[in-house]
């Protein structure tokens, strides 16, 4: 019941939940570190098509001419996006679970600072 509240925030927010649903599925569910990135990265991937299927309609608030969705934006981030995802299962494929763990939480930790 939390996890879904939990990524219902952060989806509201505009961040996927990866920093909160994996160590939710680690702790309260004893998932190895793997198992909840791959848990992880299909929720995220639920959210944000259930996201664009909410708001596939609206309009831009100023601009009512216009869509909501920044077109020029998603152009530009999606081939990091893609970088970042290739490099990301290459590096949960190579590197060991503890090691895994160590990153994910100096992520968490430098971007929250």
């Amino acid at each position: 019941m939390i996890l879904p509240v939990l990524l219902g925030m952060a989806n509201v927010g505009g961040i996927g939940g990866g920093g909160i649903i994996i160590p939710c599925l680690m702790t309260a569910w004893g998932f190895e570190t793997k198992q909840a990135i791959a848990i992880s990265n299909i929720t995220i991937f639920v959210g944000a098509v259930l996201r664009f299927a909410c708001t596939y309609g609206q309009k831009h608030p100023e601009k009512p001419d216009s869509v909501g969705l920044d077109y020029g934006i998603a152009i530009v981030m999606m081939p990091l996006v893609l970088v970042g995802s290739f490099s990301g299962v290459l590096i949960n494929l190579w590197l060991p679970d503890v090691i895994l763990g160590i990153i994910l939480s100096l992520l968490l930790v430098f971007l929250t600072i």
